[in-house]
């Protein structure tokens, strides 16, 4: 488990598996190829533990079939549930016998703006001020008890691939 939702579960330790032997150990190749369908892939680290190489889901596609990595990493969903319970939380403790009234939405908006900054500086969420403009709090046009809010979040991706070039300089 990882406190930090937006941080990779990659290389973390699963305790009690034993490593299996070097001949049925994963190849890199093969490695790749179950994490491109959805499978979270294990191989052995220093003193023979058994770690996550990445904790991916099964979500590869899209409705229409296309590739789709938007809800690949557990992180993602990790991040938007954990911001999902920070602004009811949020919402929760601030306004729990609250009157809905013209001045509601936009005390709601700006404690929902206070908590996504919150999270921006816990690098759970990015570029929350660019996204501000998207926070929309408003009275539903059918039920006139309910309070409907958009929240745009940039969840802050996980370090999983290391591209690098090197140059012979001579």
């Amino acid at each position: 488990s990882e406190e930090d939702p937006a941080r990779p579960l990659n290389t973390l330790e699963l305790s009690g598996i034993a490593a299996p032997p070097v001949a049925a150990r994963l190849s890199r190749n093969e490695q790749e190829t179950m994490l491109k369908n959805g499978v979270t892939p294990l191989e052995v680290g220093p003193g023979e533990t058994v770690q996550i190489v990445r904790a991916v889901s099964t979500y590869t596609r899209n409705a229409v079939g296309a590739t789709d990595i938007s809800m690949l990493d557990m992180t993602t969903i990790r991040t938007l549930d954990y911001t999902c319970k920070a602004v009811k939380e949020r919402v929760d403790l601030r306004f729990p016998r609250e009157k809905l009234s013209a001045r509601t939405p936009a005390k709601v908006r700006s404690e929902v703006l206070d908590v996504l900054r919150n999270l921006e500086t816990l690098e759970i969420l990015e570029e929350v001020t660019a996204n501000a403009e998207g926070v929309i709090a408003e009275r539903d046009l059918q039920d006139p008890n309910r309070l409907n809010i958009k929240i745009p979040a940039d969840v802050v991706n996980g370090l999983h691939v290391l591209a690098a070039r090197v140059d012979l300089l001579l």
